[in-house]
């Protein structure tokens, strides 16, 4: 990572964990400083420009659902992109649902920049087909989880597993996805 890049990954990971204990000054930091960083991961994947906003938002929406998930030792960008990555492909899919001509397809989405090369070597393709693959109990979890910004306490809720099996569960997926996509 270039020398900014690395500055920006250790402020968002401080702000992220004093974000987590209540620090509402590094909250609104930490929103409004990833902000660039999502209008630009999701510009070229959309249709049109008009819905960037929209995007953007849910991803927010979801980084404040899912904050409490992630972990100050591990790397705030990645976690970040996932959450990026699974909002636009839930947008897409919704937004393309909606107009009935046609589902999404890879080859009607631009991919962005990150997912070209750089570090991870999985296509936008390849991270779609890992999700279809999983077990469907695994794959409602991730979406539920990920994609949608639900809790463990609100996935659990709405599937009838404990608490402690959508941790689980979210693991056993994660895992399979890392060993698809490796």
């Amino acid at each position: 990572m270039p020398l900014e890049q690395d500055e920006k990954e250790l402020k968002w990971k401080l702000l992220a964990s004093r974000a987590q204990k209540g620090d509402a000054a590094a909250y609104r930091d930490l929103l409004t400083g990833i902000v660039p960083l999502i209008r630009r991961a999701v510009t070229k994947s959309l249709p049109s420009p008009d819905l960037v906003d929209d995007v953007v938002q849910e991803v927010l929406i979801s980084v404040h659902k899912a904050l409490h998930t992630y972990d100050p030792d591990r790397p705030f960008l990645p976690w970040l992109m996932a959450i990026v990555s699974f909002r636009r492909t839930d947008f897409l899919r919704q937004h393309y649902a909606s107009q009935k001509n046609r589902q999404v397809s890879i080859e009607t989405v631009d991919v962005p920049d990150y997912l070209n090369g750089g570090e991870s070597e999985a296509s936008f393709k390849d991270i779609e087909e890992a999700l279809e693959s999983l077990p469907e109990k695994q794959k409602r979890v991730v979406e539920l989880l990920k994609i949608e910004g639900y809790s463990t306490k609100e996935v659990s809720e709405k599937t009838g597993l404990s608490e402690s099996a959508v941790k689980v569960t979210m693991h056993r997926a994660l895992q399979k996805l890392k060993e698809k996509l490796a």
